[in-house]
């Protein structure tokens, strides 16, 4: 039987001699949000992700940001678009950058003169245990944040959503303001806190994110969940 065709809609690729990933150095360790990462500390490429899907019949891919340095984000979409000419993986590219950054407006506009720039992930995970935190501070609150927020639409950007659920009720308020933003939340809302408050807290900000028609959810990252 013939494997039925589609897109991976979330994918990563990183090459350890060519950009800083500081998610990837020693020292290794559980407490992180992402656990123990020593495994996934090595390069890997198209080669490595297709050998991974062997089961499956992926014709495109979509790469998201993988966690290179800030400074560095369009150096890992040059790499991407010159990797994306030699093999076809990429078909898409969710680029980072940092919305609250004083120079956002020139980091938008150098990534939409790159072919397969269709988006942007800015992480911002932020949670009251600091073991589950990716940042110092909730920043989806922030004015600055929510400005630059607003600037992706006039790039024509989606933006990719990782955060937790205890932020949706501030981020569904901001994505109703901005219709013409596509929102797409990534690894199923993220509800890591599994106790009954967690899973609630979960299910009302699901149910307000599903109220908004421009906001789609990706069913990935299951492992989150503790």
């Amino acid at each position: 039987m013939s494997k039925p065709p589609f897109i991976d809609a979330h994918a990563h690729l990183w090459d350890l001699d060519r950009l800083t990933y500081s998610w990837l150095q020693p020292p290794f360790g559980d407490n992180g949000p992402n656990g123990n990462v020593a495994p996934l500390a090595k390069t890997h490429l198209v080669a490595d992700y297709l050998e991974e899907a062997r089961n499956w019949n992926p014709v495109g891919m979509v790469h998201v940001e993988a966690g290179a340095a800030s400074e560095q984000a369009l150096d890992e979409t040059n790499w991407l678009e010159a990797v994306a000419t030699a093999s076809n993986f990429p078909v898409g590219i969710v680029a980072h950058a940092a919305l609250d950054a004083p120079d956002l407006e020139a980091q938008l506009l150098a990534q939409s003169c790159r072919t397969r720039v269709r988006g942007v992930r800015h992480i911002v995970n932020w949670h009251a245990n600091p073991n589950r935190s990716y940042t110092s501070r909730d920043l989806t609150a922030d004015a600055a944040w929510q400005r630059g927020f607003a600037m992706l639409g006039d790039f024509g950007f989606s933006f990719d959503c990782q955060a937790y659920p205890s932020q949706f009720p501030v981020l569904a308020e901001l994505f109703a303001k901005h219709p013409d933003i596509p929102v797409a939340i990534n690894h199923a809302g993220m509800g890591v806190d599994i106790d009954d408050k967690g899973r609630e807290q979960w299910r009302v900000g699901m149910q307000m994110i599903a109220a908004l028609d421009h906001v789609a959810v990706k069913i990935s990252g299951l492992g989150f969940v503790w």
